[in-house]
């Protein structure tokens, strides 16, 4: 028996249901778990039933379409369309992690809805990188899942629609090769828009910042400016607002996201797991592990009170 054989997942949640027996708004949903594969598992061929997205949280692997080859890593977003052979495979030297919902749309569809969905068929799959928005919609929906509390279902149908909406957008900017840009001359030239610009760009790139003066280059001002005019009009320092984001985001992924400390560290471009910490607890008053060990402490609460 050969490796890939004998390699199993490490675990898989998943919510599987009968066709047009789950409606959510104008969205009839299939299924929507995660899985996690060892290293060279193989998910075998199976024919795609209605549209799938799977967003990869870690690893590296390969994704076939009918005899097409799509290696993915982590930050990936792939689109399966109905009526084409899909299987998974983890590399031999690497575990997969992804999440994944499969999905059609319903009569309630409005019509921009329903040209998103043309556009998903429209091709037998759709893959974009750099997807790590992604992450925190699709896990907050798990959560959402498993925990089942009062008007979850509310909530899960806006995530649905917002993971649907995020990757459409994903795929069109990598065909076109363009990211929405700030141009803060068209909100003039008061000092409240150049704040609110800056707001904006660290709300939006906070995956891939790494200094004030690339802010201060993408949007077109002086490093000297923008620190002065941010620091004079909010009372703080840029550096202190995008640690700040930075803290407030990785809340998210350690909660939703069920990625360790490191993992997180590495997303959110801090050079070390010590500097990351740091960070953390400056903010928060307690290390990263403490928050960890708090979450752990509630799902294991919330499980439970479902048994």
């Amino acid at each position: 028996m050969t490796n890939e054989q004998q390699a199993g997942c490490l675990f898989h949640f998943d919510n599987a249901f009968p066709p047009n027996q789950a409606h959510y708004g104008g969205i009839n949903l299939y299924q929507f778990g995660e899985i996690a594969c060892e290293c060279g598992h193989i998910i075998a061929s199976h024919k795609q039933v209605c549209l799938e997205l799977s967003y990869i949280v870690s690893g590296t692997g390969s994704f076939y379409i009918n005899d097409e080859r799509i290696t993915v890593k982590e930050g990936d977003i792939v689109c399966n369309a109905v009526g084409h052979r899909h299987t998974i495979k983890a590399d031999r030297d690497s575990m997969l992690r992804f999440v994944y919902m499969g999905f059609v749309l319903n009569d309630r569809a409005d019509e921009e809805m329903r040209d998103i969905q043309s556009y998903f068929q429209s091709a037998p799959y759709r893959h974009a990188t750099g997807a790590d928005h992604l992450m925190v919609p699709f896990f907050r929906n798990i959560d959402e899942f498993f925990s089942q509390k009062p008007y979850s279902h509310m909530l899960i149908r806006n995530c649905l629609e917002e993971i649907i909406i995020l990757s459409y957008r994903a795929f069109r900017e990598k065909e076109t090769g363009k990211t929405a840009r700030y141009s803060p001359d068209k909100w003039g030239h008061s000092v409240g828009s150049t704040v609110y610009s800056i707001i904006r760009y660290v709300e939006n790139h906070i995956y891939e910042l790494k200094t004030i003066r690339s802010i201060a280059d993408e949007l077109g001002y002086s490093y000297t400016y923008l620190s002065h005019t941010f620091k004079n009009k909010t009372g703080m320092t840029l550096q202190r607002y995008i640690n700040h984001k930075k803290i407030e985001k990785a809340l998210e992924m350690l909660k939703f996201g069920n990625l360790s400390i490191k993992q997180t560290a590495e997303r959110l471009n801090y050079e070390t797991i010590q500097s990351f910490s740091k960070a953390f607890s400056r903010i928060m008053g307690y290390p990263p592990s403490h928050y960890v060990a708090m979450q752990r402490k509630e799902k294991s609460a919330i499980s439970s009170e479902l048994l």
